[in-house]
């Protein structure tokens, strides 16, 4: 097993990936995680949800030259499906290949996503019933699509997750079912109900037997990084600062430059210091658990352990691992709400801005700067995972 060996000089929040060597070969082992095949005619499926469009891709100059790089272009979630995170495309795009593909194994004609959404097979499609285990944001990607397609949904909420977060789940008319306990506590009884009463599990997080849906929940998230890098962006990121809760967004993130691009940007994952699970699963060599208890401000990123399906293309191809502390929180989302010159404005929740705090942190440390290869030809890459979703706003 190779060791990480943090380069002299380099802070303790931040590892390279021994791992990942350039260039990498996208295989089959990573295109069973990440298929960039149908993601464009992916993207035209959904011009037939009315909810849906793609979402801004916002560049900050006066950032960019305060900060030393050439160019920072953020992704906005916020604005997904009117509905204020990534998670959205996730959700909805599990739930109708579901669909589609009970319909499909009935009538062996797969339809298309628009006649699902219209009520057509309700025959197959009305016996289903979706649930999934959150913290907030995927619970509601699950009833928003749930809701998109008509059938019955159950959400399991850990005990940490604010009341503004369940009315929201609640007001896309799922029934929500509080557990005492943390995440992995809601997944655990997640699984036992759906288990005993025959629902479909929507996770985001994949275990032993259980992988086709967290990639069908991946599938979704590729479609914003299409949107950034092929139709928005005219030359593709050198960097990019993705953050990682198990994996899910990092993995389609990463997995879908490594596929498309042709030269791989480098990559880099951010994390809560409590929830710090691909950075200790670096070092391992293998999935391990957070060193912490998760306990973070940053909601959507508090997990202990990695989604395992993710750990082919995160675990192989990031190249570089780093932590992010409670206190960087609030800075970030203030510069995101409140920018320099005449950037624009974006609205970001904890979690959404950890890619932009994890930037600002390496920006402000000489050694890692310099490691990263940043400097004014570098073209850096966010994404804005979320908006406000309940939480006050930064003055």
């Amino acid at each position: 097993m190779t060791t990480p060996r943090l380069a002299p000089g380099l802070a303790p929040w931040l590892t390279k990936n021994p791992r990942s060597t350039r260039p990498l070969e996208f295989g089959r082992e990573q295109q069973f995680v990440i298929n960039p095949n149908g993601i464009p005619e992916l993207c035209e499926e959904l011009k037939a949800c009315p909810a849906h469009k793609p979402t801004p891709l916002y560049e900050l100059r006066a950032l960019a030259a305060r900060l030393g790089v050439g160019e920072i272009r953020v992704k906005d979630e916020s604005q997904r499906f009117g509905f204020g995170a990534f998670k959205a495309l996730g959700g909805v795009i599990a739930v109708a290949n579901v669909l589609t593909g009970a319909v499909g194994d009935a009538y062996h004609s797969t339809p298309s996503f628009e006649s699902v959404m219209k009520g057509e097979h309700k025959e197959i499609t009305g016996r289903f019933v979706f649930t999934a285990a959150s913290s907030g944001n995927h619970g509601r990607s699950v009833a928003a699509g749930a809701k998109l397609f008509g059938n019955r949904c159950v959400i399991f909420l850990p005990k940490f997750t604010s009341a503004e977060k369940e009315a929201a789940i609640r007001a896309r008319g799922a029934e929500v079912i509080r557990v005492d306990g943390d995440y992995d506590t809601a997944v655990a009884e997640c699984r036992l109900q759906a288990e005993t009463n025959g629902w479909t599990i929507i996770s985001d997080t994949s275990w032993e037997g259980y992988d086709s849906v967290p990639r069908s929940v991946m599938r979704g998230y590729c479609v914003l990084v299409h949107e950034a890098a092929v139709q928005q962006w005219g030359a593709a990121p050198t960097h990019v600062f993705v953050q990682a809760g198990v994996g899910g967004l990092a993995a389609a993130v990463i997995g879908y430059l490594w596929a498309v691009c042709d030269e791989r940007p480098v990559s880099i994952v951010v994390e809560p210091e409590s929830a710090d699970c691909w950075f200790q699963s670096n070092l391992a060599g293998q999935p391990t658990l957070a060193s912490g208890d998760a306990d973070t401000v940053m909601g959507g990123l508090a997990c202990r352990e990695i989604s395992p399906v993710n750990w082919p293309i995160i675990g192989q191809a990031a190249d570089w691992f780093m932590t992010i502390g409670e206190d960087s929180v609030l800075p970030a989302r203030r510069l995101y709400a409140n920018p320099l010159g005449h950037d624009p404005a974006i609205i970001s929740g904890p979690s959404g801005c950890a890619g932009l705090a994890g930037l600002m942190r390496v920006c402000t440390d000489e050694a890692a700067f310099k490691a990263l290869g940043l400097g004014p030809t570098s073209r850096v890459l966010l994404i804005n995972s979320e908006g406000n979703l309940g939480e006050p706003l930064p003055s």
